[in-house]
């Protein structure tokens, strides 16, 4: 675990709602030097506590979906379970591979146009695969919710401002030059205009025009940071939501709760087996677990059951597909 201040911890908040500040838009938000953010900065970034820099897309406006499949894995020997998960990892069609502990031991994520590919997909993965899987369970996500880590700066949640990872689906087609931009800075946020022009022979003002225009059409929603949980003694915690009816006033008032607990970074609407997943990061598992408790106690009639996954190792996660043209 590696130890961080007071002020690494208000520059990683910033760069959790805007990854593409500057060092002394960074600076003034959090009363610094420009040359003390730059260090603190370099030096996360030198100790991999960030690891990527990445737009945040509302998929569903491309027509693009994403699914997951929960897996339960068979007894494997230590050689095939590394060989399970390189083969997942290198697998471009997968956008999400981690390991975990709880009602599950496997987790993946993938992105697909309609259910027929997605179908497509899932076969694939059975066949390679499957004779390591006990059993698994898909779930399709219809909305999400991205915020930012308020913990780290305890910060109060009556605001929570967030990104939206699904939306309303839209039929937005992405002309030559909109597609290039978007695989160009899909894993770099933290691009120039002219970087993106000398790479295309592009002008940099038709570069900067384009990506207006992309957050015109709320396709590109924002900017944020990923960072290495396990450097910081964090956790990511999964619940999943059975719920007991379908009421929209009961669901809206189970999401504003959720919302206010600071450590909450995801929400996450679902069609499958439960309704809705929150997503926590936390160092304690007691906490999850009284958070939980409190849960069922205040929504005893509406939250039939929530199951708990802690993930132990995320070995990879991209917030937009790796082939989409």
């Amino acid at each position: 675990m590696d130890k961080i201040d007071k002020l690494d911890c208000k520059i990683l908040y910033e760069l959790g709602d805007n990854s593409r500040q500057s060092y002394k838009q960074i600076a003034r938000n959090i009363h610094s030097k420009k040359e003390v953010v730059a260090y603190h900065f370099q030096q996360l970034i030198k100790k991999r506590i960030i690891t990527k820099f990445v737009p945040v897309f509302a998929l569903s406006r491309l027509g693009v979906f994403s699914s997951k499949m929960y897996i339960k894995l068979k007894g494997l020997k230590k050689e095939d379970e590394k060989e399970l998960f390189e083969s997942l990892v290198n697998d471009k069609k997968i956008a999400w591979v981690a390991r975990c502990l709880g009602n599950w031991d496997l987790l993946l994520g993938m992105y697909s146009r309609n259910i027929i590919e997605f179908g497509r997909l899932k076969e694939q993965i059975l066949n390679k695969h499957g004779k390591h899987f006990r059993s698994y369970e898909i779930t399709h996500i219809e909305d999400g919710l991205v915020f930012n880590r308020d913990y780290l700066i305890d910060k109060k949640t009556d605001y929570r401002d967030n990104f939206l990872f699904g939306g309303n689906i839209a039929e937005n087609k992405l002309n030559k030059e909109e597609l290039n931009i978007i695989n160009f800075i899909k894993n770099n946020a933290r691009f120039t205009s002219l970087e993106i022009a000398n790479k295309f022979g592009i002008d940099a003002r038709t570069v900067l025009k384009i990506i207006n225009n992309l957050k015109k059409k709320q396709i590109l929603q924002g900017y944020t940071v990923f960072i290495d949980l396990k450097k910081l003694g964090l956790q990511l915690h999964k619940l999943c939501f059975y719920l007991e009816n379908h009421n929209e006033k009961d669901f809206q008032t189970l999401m504003q709760y959720l919302k206010q607990n600071k450590r909450v970074i995801h929400l996450i609407k679902s069609q499958g087996s439960w309704e809705l997943e929150a997503e926590i990061e936390d160092s304690n598992l007691e906490h999850i677990y009284s958070y939980v408790t409190d849960l069922k106690n205040i929504f005893p009639d509406f939250i039939r059951e929530i199951s708990l996954v802690s993930i132990t190792d995320e070995m990879k996660l991209d917030f937009f597909p790796d082939d989409l043209n």
